[in-house]
């Protein structure tokens, strides 16, 4: 009983279940696992850049996993989107995580660092004046007007066939790649070319990312696996914790309006750059 009281008050314990439950929460509500936010907290606990990778898709998988729950129920999944774009960021995410012991983490770092900020900033200034436009409209919204939920569903599948599915299967295999290797999901790019390309809302955005975001996370991690580039304690502790916030967030996030939706996502995906960069420099 001792021991296990000494483990429950250990510092390095307290720390991991607290950014687990913060972060995991962001993510629910965001659609994004933010690994990005993650990253920084588990290499001040495990040994190496490889190993900090590796463990941080191992959460990510649990994450995603649990907030894309809610989003399917709520029906927030766009199911051609997310074969497309989601079977070949697999393929980019495992190659990606098998040959991340091959590569520089610290230039790598930067240079998502600096293209998140290019991103969120980006997508945070077309919300200043009012959040009108493509994709601004909830799931529920859109079905309100015109030809309905079941016209809009289809005006996207049909602009998922031809180019689009091939512009769709690119992304997600270069996203996948770059992520596998670092250790990230880069679903903060994701969402921005789903809503501003793909016409998404941002709840469909968020839903659909998330669900991409775990099987993406799972790919890479085996990759990492493959090389034992894991520490399983943070992974169990850090894990649990972000599922539960993860799941608390995904009920605000189905919930929130379009325009709050969308800032969140920018200022989260800013957030995550200054990070990244930070730890990429210090690296």
């Amino acid at each position: 009983m001792d021991a296990v009281l000494v483990y429950v008050f250990d510092p390095k314990f307290l720390f991991e279940v607290a950014v687990g439950l913060l972060i995991g929460t962001l993510a629910g509500v965001t659609g994004m696992p933010l690994g990005a936010l993650r990253l920084p907290a588990i290499y001040s606990v495990v040994p190496t850049p490889q190993i900090a990778a590796g463990t941080n898709l191992g959460i990510d998988t649990l994450t995603a996993t649990i907030a894309s729950y809610r989003y399917w129920k709520a029906r927030l999944v766009e199911t051609t989107i997310f074969v497309f774009m989601g079977g070949f960021s697999c393929i980019g995410s495992f190659l990606g995580g098998y040959s991340a012991k091959y590569i520089s983490y610290k230039w790598l770092l930067v240079f998502i660092g600096l293209v998140y900020f290019c991103v969120g900033l980006d997508m945070l200034c077309r919300t200043s004046g009012g959040g009108s436009g493509t994709g601004q409209l909830s799931e529920r919204e859109s079905g309100d007007e015109g030809s309905g939920e079941g016209s809009g569903r289809e005006s996207r599948m049909q602009g998922m066939k031809g180019k689009g599915a091939v512009i769709a299967a690119l992304w997600g295999f270069v996203l996948g790649f770059i992520g596998g290797m670092a250790g990230l999901l880069m679903g903060s790019l994701r969402v921005p070319t789903m809503i501003k390309v793909m016409g998404l809302a941002p709840a469909a955005a968020a839903g659909t990312n998330m669900a991409i975001s775990s099987v993406t996370a799972l790919s890479g991690f085996i990759g990492h696996l493959l090389h034992k580039s894991l520490d399983l304690s943070v992974l169990l502790t850090m894990g649990i914790a972000s599922m539960i916030g993860s799941y608390a967030g995904s009920h605000l996030g189905v919930t929130l309006s379009p325009l709050t939706a969308r800032r969140l996502i920018s200022a989260a995906i800013i957030l995550m750059a200054i990070t990244l960069f930070i730890k990429g420099i210090r690296l």
